[in-house]
């Protein structure tokens, strides 16, 4: 209590703060039903009827609730959850202690202890002290949580952490006081045992290269809402509630904070959303929104004139590399709105360097908080421009949008992600390698969610052909272009970079299309396994022996072809960038020349070989489909009308298997 100003000298008998707690429980039933900041308002008023000593008293009778209350004084919240922090750290050191270093729960376990321990221990602060000629002082000092919950949200993996995520919120610097307050809203994946690597943006934010902290600025790292995990990162449902959250902590808070203080929300990631919907459920009071790598704003958003907030200014960021902005998986990329302002990120990459140090985007931050708009840095760049692969990732993004229904994109995000982002960010050489494997594990998932009936492996494969052309000619043409070649030049380097990857892809089309054709064979077979097991005991059971012969050819093939393309896929690469290179640089002709003839054959022995390995499996394939596949036919049409469909795409793909 001391720490925060606070006398400790009725906490020797509890009664008292008992009944002043009573007293507060009746003033938040009598307000149950009024709006967040006007229930703020009451608390804040009961508080200051109060003492000091009665202050801390409350605080100390029911921490949980004083320091999460909207309307208590903040130093009086900083007291209450730090005694909270202290019960917590206690109780799951001794849950830490029991648990043996192999058990699942341990890591997770060791790092939220570490986290409250680090929450107990006091920071180093440094600012200018008028008292010393502004000179450079540093001071010891507590750090201040405005919500603090261990047990609240969702446990991700029970078996990794028995623990929810929990709730948190930080403040640097004076927020009673502060002429500049900003709020700042994280994205997926952070909890409570990963709270400080969230929380060091706040304190780069608030702070000076030198570490000094503005006087005038307060930065309140909230986390105060259930973040999803990857799994879950499509479904807005968390940004919902999430959005209401925010809305009601803003509301609440604004009893506490200067009525003329400015006011700033910098979101990151899936927190775009959630900032979008607490702007959509009556947010109004806030002066400036900065959007930072974001998956998209809501399906119904595409403007800043959709929020009808014509007195806030609306910044966005999207730094080079950033592929959760180029997804667009949640609605459009604010960063491409015509009426938003784009700031600069110049020397941050890819998600999660927004508040980096010595980059744009970190200073652009700062100016807004403080309201230093006249130095701002800006940028236009364009998805290409930007990195190569961008735009054909949000291309592929919306070709499966348009065929998962978003229930089961929603379940499907964790694991089509990093296969998405995979493909993209490549050099001439290694995208069609990765193109190609791209296909076949984006076609594992979607067997996975039994989805192959919603996309088809020969539009699948078109989209991908297509995606490959298109990234092979970019990074040709500005490979030449980097080598000083005319536009005429690198365009006819970029013509037969696509042609060359094109070329690549119809080399493994065949192996390809004959795998995922098996593999939609057996999705469909488990399908109708599945539907009508009751009345087709003897339809499931041969088909369970065909998909286990199938499996077994399929993965052999998948093997092989995988194989094979990245072989092609590289081999290809080389071609084309010899051709390319030798029409900037006509007199590299006969180096390149060479080089291309061993390109050529090494492509030609790794078809040699692979091939034939991949026509003995699908020979076996096809003696399954053969011995199987004629009853299994008989007994789908002898079940009755459910069966016909199901019954008919498995012949379909049986078809398109053996021939």
């Amino acid at each position: 209590m001391d720490a925060f100003g606070l006398p400790s000298s009725l906490a020797k008998n509890p009664a008292i703060g008992r009944n002043l707690d009573s007293s507060l429980k009746k003033i938040l039933a009598s307000h149950k039903y009024d709006t967040a900041k006007q229930r703020a308002q009451a608390i804040k008023d009961y508080f200051e009827t109060l003492s000091p000593a009665q202050q801390a008293a409350v605080a100390e009778a029911d921490p949980s609730e004083v320091g999460n209350l909207d309307g208590v004084p903040v130093n009086i919240r900083f007291a209450a959850n730090r005694i909270s922090i202290q019960e917590e750290y206690q109780k799951e050191s001794e849950y830490l202690n029991g648990l043996a270093p192999n058990d699942r729960a341990y890591k997770r376990t060791q790092d939220r202890v570490n986290t409250l321990r680090g929450f107990l221990d006091p920071r180093i602060k440094k600012f200018k002290d008028p008292k010393k000629m502004g000179r450079i002082t540093e001071v010891e000092m507590p750090r201040q949580f405005l919500l603090f919950d261990a047990h609240f949200g969702s446990t991700g993996d029970a078996k990794a952490s028995p623990f929810p995520d929990g709730r948190v919120a930080e403040v640097v610097g004076d927020l009673e006081s502060a002429k500049h307050v900003a709020f700042r809203v994280p994205g997926i994946g952070n909890r409570l045992d990963d709270f400080n690597s969230f929380s060091k943006g706040g304190y780069d934010l608030a702070q000076d290269d030198q570490e000094v902290e503005s006087p005038d600025s307060a930065v309140v790292s909230w986390l105060g809402y259930d973040t999803p995990e990857m799994g879950d990162s499509v479904d807005p449902a968390k940004a919902i509630v999430g959005g209401q959250q925010l809305n009601a902590f803003r509301q609440g808070i604004s009893v506490n904070i200067q009525p003329k203080a400015t006011t700033s929300i910098i979101a990151h990631s899936y927190g775009t959303l959630v900032t979008s919907k607490a702007l959509q459920d009556g947010l109004t009071n806030i002066n400036n929104v900065t959007f930072m790598g974001s998956p998209g704003l809501g399906t119904n958003i595409h403007s800043v004139a959709d929020f009808h907030m014509p007195g806030t200014n609306f910044y966005a960021m999207r730094a080079p590399g950033d592929f959760v902005s180029y997804s667009e998986g949640l609605g459009d990329d604010p960063a491409d709105f015509s009426d938003i302002t784009r700031l600069s990120t110049h020397g941050s990459h890819a998600h999660s360097e927004y508040y980096n140090r010595d980059t744009a985007s970190l200073d652009n931050l700062q100016r807004v908080l403080t309201g230093d708009t006249e130095t701002l840095t800006f940028t236009h760049t364009t998805l290409d421009e930007e990195m190569i692969g961008a735009t054909e990732e949000r291309k592929l993004v919306a070709f499966l949008e348009q065929r998962v229904p978003p229930s089961v994109a929603a379940k499907m995000g964790a694991d089509l992600n990093p296969i998405i982002q995979g493909i993209g960010g490549k050099n001439s050489v290694e995208i069609g390698g990765s193109i190609a494997k791209g296909l076949g594990a984006m076609h594992g998932v979607l067997n996975k969610y039994n989805m192959l009936d919603r996309v088809d492996p020969d539009d699948l494969m078109r989209e991908l052909q297509g995606l490959s052309g298109d990234i092979a000619f970019k990074a040709a043409f500005k490979e030449a272009k980097r080598h000083g070649a005319s536009d005429a030049s690198a365009t006819a380097a970029g013509a037969s970079a696509h042609l060359a990857a094109a070329a690549t892809f119809s080399g493994v089309t065949f192996t390809a299309g004959k795998v995922l054709e098996l593999d939609r064979l057996q999705n469909n077979v488990r399908q109708l396994g599945g539907d009508l097991a009751t009345g087709g005991r003897d339809m499931f059971g041969t088909g369970s022996a065909m998909v286990g012969g199938l499996s077994n050819d399929g993965r052999q093939i998948v093997g092989d072809g995988s194989e094979l393309a990245g072989r092609l896929a590289a081999d290809a690469g080389r071609v084309s960038y010899n051709i390319g290179d030798t029409i900037a640089n006509p007199s590299h002709g006969f180096s390149n020349a060479t080089n291309v003839i061993r390109s050529v054959d090494a492509a030609k022995d790794s078809t040699i070989d692979k091939g034939r390995k991949i026509e003995d499996s699908l020979r076996s394939a096809k003696n399954t489909i053969r011995d199987n596949g004629g009853h299994m036919l008989n007994t789908a049409i002898d079940i009755g009308g459910k069966s016909l469909g199901k019954g008919k795409n498995i012949a379909i793909s049986a078809i398109k298997a053996i021939t």
